[in-house]
C-alpha cells in the first residue's frame, strides 16, 4: 500500500507515520502541533481558514486564537520558520493562514507488506444491548514532590505524557506484555460525521476495550494505543504493524462509526492471525450502536456480555466517553467541561466524581483532589463497590505521597490491593501494587518497593500493558540509582530511554535520561554525562512540563561544570533558580542551589557559595533525597569554613544530628568526610578519614570514594606522610584519565614523589580536562623531588 510523504526545503512530513524530519533527524512534535503542520500542507492549494484550522486540529470550536497562534508558532519553529519570515506558513490576515512553500509529494510503498489473507465473513445486523460497567481508567500524572514520587508515581497516576511519537528501527523491543496473540489491540476508531463528533475516535476505542475487558478478553490499555499511533484516522494496518512492532501484539480491531439517517452504525473488524470477524450493529446513538456491535462481537466469539444498573441516566454513557476522549489526549480542561455541565444526576455518579478526582490531581490541584477523594471514599464502600474503591484508594496514595503524608499513602494502597486480591481485576490490582511501591520507596524501604514492584509487573504482563511495564522497568532502575547502585541503575535506564522512545513516554525518556546523567555523575564519568545531557537537551523543546525542563536544565549544567564549562553551567542555573516554582520544585531547586555553591567553591567565593549551599540544605528535605541533602550539607559546612569558620561547630552537630537515622548508606559517608575536613587533631582526622573511606568503599560509588581519598590524600601530602598518601590516592588513579579532581589529586603526588615525566603527564591531562576551573598549584608548580625517587617507593 502506497502512502504520501511530503517534502520541502530540509524537512519531510510523513502523515501516515507521523513524523516530522530535518536533514534526516527526526523532530518530534506535540499531536496537535503536527496536525496543524499535516492539514496546512494537505490543503496548500488555498488558504485555510482559522475556524476550520481549529475544527480539524481540536474537533471542537472553543479554542482560542491565542492557543491556535501557539500551536502555528510552533510548527513553523519546527520546520526552521519564523513569523517574521513566513517563508512556509503565510499569515493571511483577518481569515487564518496558508502554506506556500514548494513542496514535492512523493508516493512510497510501505516497507511491510501485510500479513496473511484473511478471510471475510458476512456482517450480521444486531439491536443494542445494555452497557458493561467501564474499566478503570489510568489516573492523573503527579505533578510534584519527593523524586521517586516524579516517576515512580508516573505509574501509578499512568499519565499520557505524550501521544505521538517515533519508532526507531533500531531501537532493543519494548517489554513484552504477554504472548502477542493473547492480546488485543483496540484502534482509535474512525468516525463518518462532521468535526463536532471527532471525540468518538477516542471515546469509542476505549468503551469498545471496556466491554471486551470485562468480557474476559486481554485488551492493550488505551493510553498505549494512542501512544504508538496517536489519535488520528488512517491506514489501520499500518497502524496495526506499528503497534506489533512496539509491543509485540497480533491480535487488532479496527472500527468505523458512521450517521445512518437519524441513527448511527458501527462496524468492528477482529483481525486475528488468519482469522477476520466482521460485525455491525445499528443504534440510535454512536455510543448505542458500538455497545451492540461489540455484543455481537462477543456472541460470536462465545463470550458473555456483563449487565449495568439499568438505573444510570442514559446520558452518563457520552459523557464518561467524552471525558475519557479528553482524558486520552491530555485535554484535562475538556475532561473537565464534559464533566461539570453534565446534569447533576449524571456528574455526581460516583464514576464521574472519581475523574474529576483524577483531573484536579493531574491538574496540580493536590489538595482538591484529595478532598474529593475522601467525599467519595465516605460514599463508595468496599462491600457495594470494592473495584471502584479501591481505585479511589490508589489515587488517595499518590495524593498522600505528594503532600508528604508517606503513612496515609501506605496505609490507603494496602487496603486497595486486599479489597482487589482474588479478583479478576488485574489492571487495578498493578495499580495498587505500583501505589504501595512508590509510598515504601518514598520513606527508604528499597527492598519493599522492589517486591510491590515485582508484583506489579506480574498484574500488568497479565493485561498486556507495555508502557506501565516500561514504566516498572524505569521504577526499578530510579530505584537502584537512589540506593546508590549507579551501574545496575544506568543499565536500566538506558534500556528505559529507549523503551519509551517506542512507547510514546516523552517525559519518562526525559526523565530516564535524567538518572543517567546522575549515575554518570556519579561514577565518575563526565564526558558521558555530558553526553547523555545533549542527547536529553534535543528533547525539551517537545514539554511543556515546568517541572521536568527545570529538571533536565539542572542536569545539564551540572554535566557542564563536571566538564569544566562553568560559564555556561552558572547562567544556567541562574536562570531555572529564577524560573521554578519554590513550593512546587524544592528537589530541582535543592540540586541547582547544590551545583551553584559547589562552582562558586571551585571559583574561589565561598561567601556565595555559603547563600547557594544554604538553600540546597533546606529545599531536599523528601526522604528520597538523602544523600543530595547529605552532599549539599558537606558543601554547606565546606563553605562557611571559608566564610563563617564561626558557624562551622554548630551546623556540623546539625548534620550529624539530622543524618543519625537515616538508612542510605551514603550518608554515613559524608558525615564522617565532614568530621574528618573540620577535625584539627591528625591521628582523630586520619580516624575520621578512615571511617568515611571505609564507608565509602562499602556503597562503591565513584564519586564518594573520590572525594574521600582526595581529600584524605591532600592532607597527607601537606603532612609529608607520602607512603600513606600514596596509598590513599592510588584509589582514584582509575579515573584519572577523565576526571579532573583526581588527574590533579595524581598530579600533585607526582610532584611530591619527585616523579617528572609521570607528573608531567599528569599535569598534561589535568589541563586538558580544567576547563574553566585551575589547576591548583600544588599541583602545577615546579617538579622538583620532596624527597630522592627511590625513597619514594
Amino acid at each position: 500500500m502506497a502512502r504520501v510523504i511530503y517534502r520541502f526545503g530540509d524537512c519531510s512530513v510523513d502523515p501516515a507515520a507521523r513524523e516530522l524530519q530535518r536533514d534526516g533527524v527526526l523532530v518530534v512534535l506535540s499531536p496537535k502541533i503536527f496536525d496543524c503542520l499535516a492539514y496546512l500542507i494537505e490543503h496548500r492549494d488555498r488558504a485555510v481558514g482559522r475556524d476550520e484550522l481549529i475544527a480539524a486540529v481540536w474537533g471542537r470550536a472553543d479554542v482560542t486564537d491565542a492557543l491556535l497562534g501557539q500551536a502555528v508558532l510552533k510548527a513553523r519553529r519546527a520546520i526552521g520558520d519564523t513569523g517574521e519570515e513566513q517563508r512556509a506558513i503565510r499569515t493571511v490576515p483577518r481569515f487564518g493562514y496558508r502554506w506556500i512553500a514548494d513542496v514535492v509529494a512523493e508516493d512510497r510503498a510501505d516497507a511491510s507488506t501485510p500479513g496473511d489473507a484473511a478471510v471475510a465473513t458476512e456482517p450480521v445486523v444486531a439491536t443494542p444491548v445494555p452497557e458493561a460497567t467501564p474499566a478503570s481508567m489510568p489516573a492523573p500524572a503527579p505533578r510534584h514532590r519527593s523524586r521517586i514520587a516524579v516517576l515512580v508515581g508516573g505509574l501509578v497516576v499512568a499519565a499520557l505524557f505524550a501521544l505521538a511519537w517515533w519508532l526507531h528501527d533500531h531501537a532493543p523491543p519494548a517489554p513484552r506484555a504477554a504472548p502477542g496473540a493473547d492480546i488485543v489491540a483496540v484502534l482509535p476508531v474512525g468516525i463518518d460525521a462532521d468535526a463536532s463528533w471527532s471525540w468518538l475516535r477516542l471515546g469509542l476505542m476505549d468503551l469498545v476495550a471496556q466491554h471486551l475487558r470485562h468480557a474476559g478478553l486481554a485488551v492493550m490499555p488505551s493510553d498505549n494505543i494512542v501512544a504508538v499511533v496517536g489519535d488520528r484516522d488512517g491506514d489501520a494496518e499500518a497502524a496495526a504493524r506499528r503497534l506489533r512492532d512496539a509491543t509485540g501484539v497480533q491480535r487488532w480491531l479496527d472500527a468505523r462509526a458512521r450517521r445512518d439517517g437519524d441513527g448511527w452504525r458501527t462496524r468492528l473488524v477482529l483481525h486475528a492471525e488468519a482469522d477476520v470477524i466482521e460485525v455491525e450493529a445499528p443504534g440510535a446513538d454512536p455510543v448505542a450502536a458500538t455497545r451492540a456491535s461489540v455484543a455481537l462481537l462477543l456472541q460470536r466469539l462465545g463470550r458473555q456480555v456483563a449487565q449495568v444498573d439499568a438505573r444510570a441516566p442514559a446520558s452518563l454513557d457520552e459523557v464518561r466517553q467524552r471525558a475519557e476522549a479528553a482524558m486520552l489526549v491530555d485535554d484535562l480542561a475538556g475532561a473537565r467541561r464534559a464533566i461539570e455541565t453534565a446534569s447533576a444526576d449524571v456528574r455526581d455518579a460516583p464514576e464521574l466524581r472519581y475523574r474529576l478526582a483524577q483531573i484536579d490531581l493531574r491538574d496540580g490541584r493536590i489538595g482538591a483532589a484529595r478532598a474529593r477523594l475522601e467525599r467519595l471514599l465516605s460514599d463508595v464502600g468496599a462491600e457495594g463497590d470494592p473495584v471502584l474503591r479501591a481505585r479511589i484508594l490508589v489515587v488517595a496514595s499518590s495524593a498522600a505521597v505528594h503532600l508528604g503524608d508517606l503513612d496515609a499513602a501506605l496505609r490507603a494502597c494496602a487496603a486497595a490491593a486486599a479489597l482487589l486480591e482474588g479478583r479478576n481485576e488485574p489492571a487495578a490490582l498493578g495499580r495498587a501494587r505500583s501505589a504501595c511501591g512508590v509510598a515504601y520507596a518514598s520513606v527508604g524501604r528499597f527492598d519493599a518497593a522492589m517486591t510491590e514492584f515485582a508484583q506489579a509487573r506480574i498484574a500488568f504482563e497479565i493485561t498486556g500493558d507495555a508502557l506501565s511495564l516500561a514504566r516498572i522497568e524505569a521504577n526499578e532502575g530510579l530505584v537502584e540509582i537512589t540506593r546508590g547502585r549507579y551501574a545496575e541503575g544506568l543499565d536500566v535506564m538506558r534500556r528505559s530511554e529507549q523503551h519509551f522512545k517506542r512507547l510514546g513516554g516523552r517525559i519518562e525518556v526525559i526523565m530516564a535520561v535524567n538518572d543517567q546523567i546522575e549515575a554518570h555523575l556519579a561514577l565518575r564519568q563526565p564526558l558521558d554525562a555530558l553526553a547523555a545531557s545533549e542527547r536529553g537537551w534535543q528533547l525539551l523543546p517537545q514539554t511543556a512540563n515546568a517541572e521536568v525542563r527545570h529538571g533536565l536544565q539542572v542536569q545539564h549544567a551540572r554535566a557542564l561544570a563536571a566538564n569544566g564549562r562553568l560559564g555556561e553551567a552558572g547562567a544556567l542555573l541562574a536562570r531555572v533558580v529564577a524560573e521554578a516554582d519554590p513550593a512546587q520544585e524544592k528537589p530541582v531547586l535543592g540540586r541547582a542551589r547544590t551545583a551553584q555553591a559547589e562552582i562558586e567553591l571551585a571559583s574561589g567565593r565561598p561567601q556565595a557559595a555559603v547563600e547557594h549551599a544554604r538553600a540546597a540544605v533546606d529545599a531536599l528535605a523528601n526522604p528520597d533525597d538523602a544523600r543530595q541533602r547529605a552532599i549539599a550539607w558537606h558543601t554547606y559546612l565546606r563553605a562557611l569554613r571559608g566564610a563563617a569558620p564561626a558557624d562551622v561547630a554548630a551546623q556540623q552537630a546539625a548534620f550529624a544530628t539530622w543524618a543519625a537515622p537515616r538508612t542510605i548508606a551514603s550518608v554515613a559517608t559524608w558525615v564522617a568526610l565532614a568530621d574528618a575536613e573540620g577535625e584539627r587533631d591528625p591521628s582523630r582526622a586520619d580516624a575520621a578519614y578512615a571511617r568515611a573511606l571505609a564507608s565509602a568503599e562499602a556503597t562503591g560509588i565513584p564519586l564518594d570514594i573520590g572525594a574521600v581519598a582526595i581529600g584524605w590524600g591532600e592532607r597527607l601530602l601537606d603532612a609529608g606522610e607520602l607512603d600513606h598518601a600514596s596509598a590513599v590516592l592510588g584509589r582514584v588513579a582509575r579515573w584519572a584519565e577523565v576526571d579532573f579532581a583526581c588527574s590533579v589529586a595524581q598530579a600533585r603526588l607526582y610532584r611530591a614523589l619527585g616523579r617528572e615525566q609521570p607528573w608531567r603527564e599528569a599535569l598534561a591531562r589535568a589541563q586538558a580536562l580544567a576547563g574553566e576551573r585551575p589547576v591548583p598549584p600544588a599541583a602545577s608548580g615546579s617538579a622538583a623531588p620532596i624527597r630522592a625517587p627511590d625513597a619514594a617507593r
